[in-house]
């Protein structure tokens, strides 16, 4: 304790810089400035460091996704970070070198594959989200894009849009709904879900930072960004010429052609001052809801239109109906339509530019976006914010009601905040009355009800009295008690061979065999009549002894008739083919003679079908029914 006292009390009393026998007093002085300078050195260079730093600073974006699932959300993020370029054109000069447009070389277009997309693209979480490079034509890094994807739209997905969506991050950020092209009954289902998420998320954001009952932080941040989404829109204008002069007509595989990307180059960032822009007031319909961030709606899977043709039978009417009722819809919230199909990859840039256009421009310097707006090619629509308005949504085709529509839209906006289904005379409900879902099955009111087919014999069975002749009584007795035997109906195929229409009658076995040896030993058959009469004696009692007298006179009425008929059917200028063959046939008819009038053989006899004899008994029954 002692030892170290003493020395702190040297060193204490020892003087500092003390020039020794050796070392002069300039050299302890020239010591002490160059600490001095050293110093000052560096914080010059790290003043510079700094200020470089700060003016590198690469600003961040923020695009919010929203859409129902196997909508396209995840096809659309993908071509975002990978722009797949303008439509692919032919170069004019001779070296073949093309120019850049955008930083991106029009010769060097190739479809992005889709089948495998990359793990942050997919989206499987409740809340995904992945980022993107803006580049200039340096290739330096001007912007970064964060995309977040919102899995539902269910009430328990809602908390998490604070984190894409906040009053920090509202000023620096978009919105995008996809829409489905494989369902497009279910387009305005699906847009009021959504516009209905981000309604009650505008609604939280005012709420932040509030100071009082009528001011908050949250809420001055959006009034202050509703006033510059409204001048974006009266400021609106079409490319002018100069700017569209690089642009060429790229032919499109559908039915006409589709503008391009401009192929000359073109700064990225332009400067604008506001004396350049002239605010027009805003057309009617056009954003009635402002939320204060710009909205770009995409129909995406435009390739599926050709199977709407093939399956649902849709017409050029049914399109156009429904690209008039979104446009005018998508008007009250001051948004863009765009469609895209992975079979045309340059509607993605397209998006893609505008997406940049809407977020990188300020007041001072303008991301160009110089594409005009194109209606008529029905997969490749593009409707830029601020350019539509009534007049020329009715200019597609005449006679639709823009203001019904619109009034429509805003009854069913008002049941849905009242948590209420939209009435069936609202836009909603008309839209899906002229567009149908073809899954859902829909009864009518007045339903007739079904007619079921009474069976066949059960029919024959309970008119069975009514159309059997009129007979007496008590031979119908006996029928019904089964004392008569019933007589099997004439079945399968009538043989060629058989001479006449062999009806079995079962009770005179003596009859049926002297007629059938008739025939078998090819003799002259029986006069017609005779035939007739016999056929006649074996149908109905099955015994000739019981007709009674008046019957057996119906029966010469019947045979007569025929004989008429056949006589009719074999007269002069008839062939022998028409005649019914074995049927009262005279002998020797249809033989061929010899010069002294006899007769060779019997000619061939011709085939009759089961159409023919039904045919002639229907015609007995019918006159036996009239006498």
């Amino acid at each position: 304790m002692t030892v170290s006292l003493v020395n702190d009390a040297k060193a204490m009393l020892s003087p500092p810089n003390i020039p020794t026998s050796t070392q002069s007093t300039s050299s302890v002085l020239s010591g002490v400035g160059t600490q001095t300078v050293g110093s000052e050195k560096d914080e010059i260079w790290s003043g510079i460091l700094k200020s470089v730093a700060s003016s590198k600073l690469v600003p961040s974006k923020n695009v919010l996704v929203l859409g129902d699932s196997s909508s396209g959300k995840s096809t659309l993020v993908h071509y975002l970070k990978n722009d797949p370029g303008p439509l692919a054109t032919k170069p004019d000069d001779d070296d073949g070198v093309g120019t850049n447009a955008f930083g991106v070389n029009t010769n060097n277009y190739t479809q992005v594959s889709t089948e495998n997309l990359d793990e942050d693209v997919t989206n499987l979480l409740a809340l995904g989200y992945t980022f993107a490079d803006v580049q200039d034509e340096d290739n330096e890094v001007i912007a970064r894009l964060g995309m977040y994807q919102l899995g539902l739209s269910a009430e328990e997905y809602l908390p998490l849009l604070k984190f894409a969506l906040n009053a920090d991050t509202l000023a620096d950020s978009l919105v995008i709904i996809t829409l489905d092209w494989t369902q497009p009954w279910k387009f305005l289902d699906s847009f009021q879900r959504w516009i209905n998420v981000l309604q009650r998320t505008i609604d939280e954001i005012c709420k932040e930072g509030s100071a009082g009952e009528s001011w908050s932080r949250g809420k001055a941040v959006v009034d202050e960004l509703r006033e510059k989404v409204e001048h974006f829109l009266q400021t609106y204008a079409e490319p002018s010429a100069s700017a569209l002069a690089g642009y060429t007509m790229g032919a499109s595989t559908s039915t006409g052609s589709v503008p391009s990307t401009p192929i000359v180059a073109t700064p990225l960032v332009t400067t604008t001052t506001a004396a350049d822009q002239v605010a027009l007031p805003l057309t009617q319909g056009c954003l009635t809801t402002n939320f204060g961030v710009p909205i770009v709606v995409v129909c995406c899977k435009t390739d599926a239109l050709n199977m709407l043709e093939q399956t649902q039978d849709y017409k050029e009417e049914q399109f156009d109906y429904i690209q008039q009722t979104l446009r005018t819809v998508f008007m009250k919230y001051g948004a863009a339509l765009f469609y895209t199909s992975t079979l045309h990859p340059y509607t993605f840039h397209h998006l893609r530019q505008y997406i940049l256009h809407r977020l990188l421009t300020t007041s001072t310097k303008s991301f160009p976006f110089n594409l005009k707006a194109q209606v008529i090619e029905r997969d490749s629509v593009i409707v830029p914010a601020g350019w539509d308005s009534w007049g020329k949504i009715r200019v597609l085709r005449e006679g639709f009601d823009c203001e019904g529509v619109s009034q429509g839209w805003d009854a069913d906006m008002e049941s849905i905040a009242d948590r209420q289904q939209p009435g069936a005379h609202g836009a909603r409900g008309v839209y899906e009355e002229v567009i149908p879902d073809p899954e859902t099955v829909e009864q009518p009111l007045n339903i007739s009800p079904p007619v079921t087919c009474e069976d066949e014999q059960v029919f024959f069975e309970r008119h069975h009295e009514t159309l059997r002749p009129s007979r007496r009584p008590d031979v119908v007795n006996k029928a019904r008690s089964g004392s008569i035997n019933t007589r099997p109906s004439v079945l399968g195929p009538i043989h060629s061979s058989q001479g006449a229409i062999d009806i079995v009658d079962t009770t005179d076995p003596a009859k049926t065999l002297r007629r059938k040896e008739s025939v078998g030993g090819k003799q002259s058959l029986k006069p017609h009549v005779d035939t007739i009469n016999t056929s006649l004696d074996s149908v109905g009692t099955g015994n000739a002894s019981s007709i009674p007298g008046n019957e057996v006179a119906s029966n010469q009425a019947i045979a007569s008739f025929f004989q008429s008929l056949l006589l009719r059917k074999g007269g002069p200028g008839s062939s022998p083919t028409t005649t019914s063959p074995g049927i009262g046939i005279p002998p020797g008819a249809g033989s061929p003679a010899t010069p002294d009038g006899t007769t060779v053989g019997p000619a061939r006899r011709n085939t009759i079908s089961r159409k023919e004899v039904h045919r002639e008994l229907d015609r007995m029954r019918q006159y036996v029914n009239k006498q």
